[in-house]
């Protein structure tokens, strides 16, 4: 049963194999030279507080050394969703053509050839995500130092959360195949419902898992240091914290004033508009873990619901 599991998903795993060769024969040398020149460029010297224009042009040159395939980083947060409709697809092909009809009426029954065949598409898809996070857990090592664990969509790619992502994405190809049972519209279907929860979770629930911190301090302190957090929000405030909103002009004008060498009625003259304070909402990069395990157990568990559902429509298949 389990070398026909491997036939007819095969190409599949094929398909998956090669993608993840491809990432790494791409990201394993650029990894390797952003290493080398976070270790030799000064870049750690730079990130441990020391601020100057050659730190700042060191850091800039760091970033820019990541080249193209940072900008092409956004896109791979897809992949997860790509590989779990893709090993979905299979089961779900065998009840359009009802092909699973013969094969259970031979020696293998319907619950064993339910549980291998989700079986192996859960292996197949954990593997190639557990990869995937490895590898760009490791791209990214250097990066996370400078820009943070939550930059960009980092957080996507690294630690756990790929696995939640490839198990979720696995769960909506079987659970809208097997009501279906059309292959090319369910997994279109799958594949956009992925997209939007993603994007609902990335865009608006993610940032509300933990209760962020917030700081309001005078523009002429040091204020807290941010480099590596999620800021969420922040500007100019009020001392309750509550953002400015109204004629920037005023604000130029105390600008002109801090020009000409007057820092102290620069914040007094902020203050008489109700800007005379920073404002901040962030999650600090400490709770990067904390917010993949979240994460994780949301997609993980909604996954192997869907999963679940697949299996006990199966069972109850004419």
């Amino acid at each position: 049963m389990i070398w026909l599991s491997w036939r007819q998903q095969r190409t599949e795993a094929a398909l998956t194999a090669a993608m993840v060769t491809l990432l790494a024969a791409l990201f394993v040398p650029a990894g390797l030279h952003l290493a080398s020149f976070y270790d030799h460029g000064g870049v750690a010297h730079c990130i441990a507080g020391h601020k100057n224009p050659a730190c700042a042009q060191t850091l800039a040159e760091f970033g820019s050394r990541a080249g193209i395939l940072r900008s092409v980083v956004p896109w791979l947060t897809l992949l997860p969703g790509m590989i779990g409709v893709a090993l979905a697809a299979p089961i779900v092909l065998d009840l359009e053509a009802g092909t699973y009809r013969l094969a259970w009426t031979q020696s293998v029954t319907r619950g064993r050839w339910i549980a291998t065949r989700i079986s192996f598409g859960i292996v197949m898809a954990l593997a190639a995500a557990g990869l995937l996070a490895v590898l760009f857990s490791w791209y990214r090592g250097p990066l996370d130092k400078v820009f943070g664990r939550f930059d960009g969509t980092s957080f996507d790619l690294e630690g756990i959360v790929p696995l939640g992502y490839v198990l979720f994405a696995l769960g909506l190809g079987l659970a809208i195949g097997v009501v279906w049972r059309r292959t090319a519209p369910a997994v279109i279907a799958s594949f956009l419902a992925y997209v939007a929860c993603r994007l609902f979770v990335d865009g608006w629930l993610r940032q509300r898992f933990v209760a962020p911190l917030s700081a309001t301090w005078s523009i002429n302190a040091r204020g807290p240091n941010l480099n590596n957090d999620w800021v969420l929000s922040s500007g100019v405030s009020d001392r309750a914290g509550h953002l400015f909103g109204g004629d920037f002009a005023a604000l130029q004008a105390c600008g002109r004033v801090a020009f000409k060498g007057a820092k102290v009625l620069n914040a007094k003259c902020l203050a008489r508009h109700g800007a005379g304070y920073n404002h901040a909402v962030w999650q600090p990069d400490s709770r990067f873990w904390e917010f993949q395990g979240i994460e994780s157990t949301l997609f993980a568990g909604a996954g192997l619901l869907l999963i679940a559902f697949a299996a006990w429509r199966l069972l109850r298949a004419d």
